[in-house]
């Protein structure tokens, strides 16, 4: 499928917890981009296949339950749904049984060809996930790899949903990267041209200055 005509994607794709929805907020407000989250929609059919009560390895059953919420939300719309609470999607089922559902072919294949129609439908945007700069827009202009050292990822996790301890949060992360690294389907890498950045040691504000700086540098214009 061919990469849609936008005037601009800036990819950011990273590990759980490494600061790209904080920065990728950042860069919208600054330069006036839309934003979207790609992974909140693999939360969404994890979601509501634990709802449902589908097994969530069962490709063909979650296949079918990814086209049934593409259909009630009028397709792209499922990208953007505001039904469902933050801390429901990030809940700790669902951040088990979501690794799962990403790595099913079928399901990845249509909410990539959701985040294209959306992203053809913006003139400037930012797209966080894991295989944006790599998969679904390997042509796009500006790409960054946001990464951190596992425990600091969990660090950040229990602070800011206060919801299990610090060693089980350290697990989770751990057993979600080798998920998503070692999956078949579009696995979580670099992209070779990403501008890669350790936030590990930074603030938010020295993060967001690097990744400006370079949005500038590569022709991004303040749209506000």
């Amino acid at each position: 499928m061919p990469e849609p005509g936008v005037s601009t994607v800036i990819a950011v794709d990273g590990p759980a917890a490494a600061g790209k929805t904080s920065t990728c907020l950042a860069l919208a407000e600054i330069f006036g981009l839309r934003y979207l989250e790609s992974g909140r929609t693999y939360r969404i059919i994890a979601f509501e296949a634990l709802r449902r009560e589908i097994p969530v390895d069962n490709a063909r059953e979650v296949t079918g339950l990814c086209d049934d919420l593409i259909r009630e939300s009028r397709s792209a719309g499922l990208l953007t749904s505001e039904r469902y609470a933050p801390d429901k999607l990030r809940a700790t089922p669902v951040n088990v049984a979501v690794s799962a559902v990403a790595k099913i072919a079928d399901v990845r294949q249509r909410v990539t060809s959701l985040i294209r129609l959306w992203a053809k439908s913006q003139a400037q945007c930012v797209i966080e996930g894991r295989d944006i700069g790599t998969t679904i827009f390997p042509t796009a202009p500006v790409k960054f790899y946001l990464t951190a050292t596992p425990e600091v990822r969990a660090m950040r996790r229990v602070r800011q949903e206060r919801a299990g301890s610090y060693e089980n949060v350290l697990e989770d992360v751990i057993r979600r990267d080798e998920a998503d690294m070692s999956r078949a389907v579009s696995p979580l890498a670099a992209a070779e041209d990403a501008i890669r950045i350790d936030t590990s040691g930074l603030t938010l504000d020295q993060v967001v200055s690097r990744m400006s700086s370079a949005c500038l540098n590569r022709g991004l214009e303040i749209n506000r």
